[in-house]
């Protein structure tokens, strides 16, 4: 079943009358391309979008609707990209299922929307991520250089501290749950095998919850004691422990580098965003000369 995000991110076509077909037509409410949009269609979305009163407003918004539609549904076409009313079916099937009949009805009725204009939008967005998928293959390349300057511009100046990756792992203080963690830590020698080791003290009840990973921290931030054992320690080493009452703390060492730990941190977001928007200006892009390079003459 497709995962429906409900974004939009284009906003499509100008349409702008061609005096070729300056006459109005009454049968006719546009052309895309070589495909028409008859009035009788434009007067059936507006009606089953449950509009009451119509006017020359209303029905060049909802025209726009079905042109940018239509222009989607010619370029899936030549793609090879469709969708069914018997797929939109099952997706609304699944769509009540998982909310309730109940619950959906209660926000159609608190929004005002229909489940035909649920539909509609469905079937754009399908179209739209479809389509992308496969413009945006390959395309969206992101070097180091390009997160340092964004870190810079919108964070500051890169620090330069010493870093260790580390993860917190907190136990009873008693000696054999500080026997057991050490014991299978100590016979870790990369970090998947870390995180099996930390699944199975997890469902065996020897891990407390205060127990999560830190991610790059500066190693000058932790107190004196724990400081200088995670600079004397090596990678993939488990530091500890050290006692707190009726707790005890280890430190698993991932990796140590030299930088600023919270770029190192923000790291994957900082990318994730210059992903979006890349995206969007490939994206844009390719709808803007797709627009340029479309018929579309409106005869209302």
């Amino acid at each position: 079943m497709i995962k429906f995000k409900f974004f939009f991110l284009f906003i499509f076509i100008l349409i702008q009358p061609i005096n070729l077909y300056a006459n109005i037509d009454e049968g006719i409410a546009a052309i895309v391309n070589d495909e028409v949009i008859f009035l009788s269609d434009l007067n059936e979305h507006i009606k089953k979008s449950g509009i009451k009163s119509v006017n020359k407003k209303i029905q060049k918004k909802y025209l726009k609707e079905l042109t940018d539609l239509k222009l989607l549904e010619l370029q899936g076409k030549r793609m090879g990209i469709s969708i069914t009313e018997e797929q939109l079916d099952g997706i609304e099937k699944n769509f009540i299922e998982t909310n309730t009949k109940e619950k959906v009805e209660s926000e159609l009725k608190r929004t005002g929307i229909n489940l035909y204009r649920i539909r509609f939008g469905w079937k754009n967005q399908y179209l739209q991520e479809s389509i992308a998928t496969i413009i945006l293959k390959g395309k969206i390349v992101i070097s180091d250089n390009e997160i340092k300057d964004f870190y810079i511009k919108n964070y500051g100046k890169l620090r330069k501290d010493e870093l260790a990756n580390l993860f917190l792992v907190v136990t009873k203080n008693d000696e054999i749950s500080k026997d057991k963690v050490s014991k299978l830590i100590n016979n870790v020698k990369t970090n998947e095998q870390f995180s099996k080791v930390i699944d199975e003290l997890k469902t065996k009840g020897y891990l407390l919850p205060e127990s999560m990973n830190l991610g790059y921290i500066s190693v000058d931030d932790l107190n004196i004691k724990i400081s200088k054992a995670v600079k004397q320690s090596q990678t993939n080493n488990l530091v500890g422990p050290f006692n707190e009452d009726d707790k005890t703390k280890f430190f698993y060492v991932k990796n140590k580098m030299i930088g600023d730990s919270e770029f190192f941190n923000l790291k994957e977001e900082i990318k994730k965003n210059i992903a979006d928007e890349k995206e969007f200006q490939i994206l844009d892009k390719w709808f803007q000369d797709l627009r340029e390079n479309a018929y579309i003459s409106v005869r209302i």
